[in-house]
């Protein structure tokens, strides 16, 4: 059931991207943030009313709608503008603020989730009788909504020295970037394929090493708190060498690490070895979340046309959602576990080389 409210969600997103894009363009900055977060926290409280099956699904492409078309593009625009001549730094902490708060609110979660004294608390003196799960969703809610309530009140727009245009004259705009917006795509995709690719290391520390469940949930635990850290120094870097430049070296580090898993993954007695080069292929692919919008002004793309050009980047780059679960899913029920995570590999490898060829392309491109 909530395989298929995430497919409804990953539907929903994906046809937002562009219209969000344009709609960022046209329309101010903050009331577009604001109204997403507040929107998005009520859908959180949607899921109090304990929904079946098909308003489940109706709350997951609902926030699609509220995440995506009003906040996506309008939030990296935001972060265009405020990095100004610093696009590596700006979009670096971008994603590493994301990562952070991300693994902040998921360890209160899981405080809120498993603390008998708070719900004796709200059950016996309070008179509140509520599930641990609905805590957790009501905590959710609320932070996305004080979010909402904080931009609204304290963002200040920054000017960008354009006015909103029409559909029309930002296609043609639009039409004169596209070989470096269709650059830009596929470097996303690419990184992003590997990033959904992550997802899967826990189940080959498992099935391949040889891991408890418990090590494998922990290792990658574990390893998920490099992400603010690699966001923030390849923003740095990308500064000083372009962030195309940063680009082609970390899909060079991702190819040299996906070779060599392919040819030594299954092979226990390199376990030292494999463990490297799975944990250099995620710093390499955190370290390209933290700078793969920054092309944007690297490439010289209009601000006025931040927004589309954001949402064509963005409706293809991240079609992964869509494609990646079928894929190793069908790969991983087909084959026996050595083979099936060979094969990942390989894709991933495949979809690298896609990324590095495309980085290199950007980068040579005036």
């Amino acid at each position: 059931m909530m395989g298929i409210a995430f497919t409804t969600y990953g539907i929903t997103a994906l046809l937002c991207y562009f219209p969000g894009g344009y709609i960022a363009d046209k329309y101010d900055t903050r009331k577009l943030l604001s109204i997403s977060l507040v929107l998005t926290s009520l859908g959180g409280l949607m899921l109090l009313f304990y929904p079946n099956f098909y308003f489940l699904c109706f709350i997951y492409g609902y926030w699609g709608i509220t995440s995506i078309l009003f906040c996506w593009s309008a939030l990296i625009k935001a972060t265009r503008i405020i990095g100004k001549d610093k696009q590596g730094r700006s979009f670096g902490v971008l994603e590493a603020g994301r990562g952070f708060v991300a693994a902040i609110f998921s360890s209160i979660a899981v405080i809120l989730f498993s603390s008998k004294s708070l719900h004796n608390f709200l059950s016996n003196y309070i008179n509140l009788k509520t599930s641990p799960i609905s805590i957790v969703i009501i905590f959710y809610s609320l932070i996305t909504f004080i979010a909402g309530l904080i931009v609204w009140f304290f963002y200040k727009n920054e000017s960008n020295n354009n006015k909103p245009i029409n559909f029309k004259v930002s296609f043609n705009k639009i039409s004169k970037f596209y070989k470096v917006i269709i650059y830009q795509s596929l470097i996303v995709l690419s990184a992003y394929s590997s990033y959904k690719g992550i997802d899967y290391y826990s189940q080959y520390f498992y099935e391949v090493l040889n891991y408890s469940k418990e090590k494998a949930a922990v290792t990658m635990s574990n390893f998920s708190y490099l992400r603010p850290i690699c966001a923030l120094i390849a923003g740095l870097v990308a500064d000083k060498i372009y962030a195309s430049k940063s680009s082609i070296y970390l899909f060079l580090l991702m190819i040299l690490s996906f070779l060599f898993l392919i040819f030594f993954s299954s092979n226990i007695n390199m376990n030292l070895l494999i463990i490297i080069n799975i944990l250099t292929s995620m710093i390499a692919v955190f370290a390209l979340r933290g700078i793969y919008f920054c092309y944007l002004k690297e490439k010289n793309i209009p601000s006025s046309i931040t927004g589309i050009s954001v949402g064509i980047i963005s409706l293809i780059g991240f079609f992964p959602d869509v494609y990646i679960g079928p894929i190793f899913g069908i790969i991983i029920d087909t084959y026996d576990s050595p083979k099936a995570f060979n094969l990942c590999f390989c894709f991933l490898l495949l979809i690298s080389t896609i990324g590095f060829i495309s980085s290199y392309k950007l980068f040579k491109k005036k």
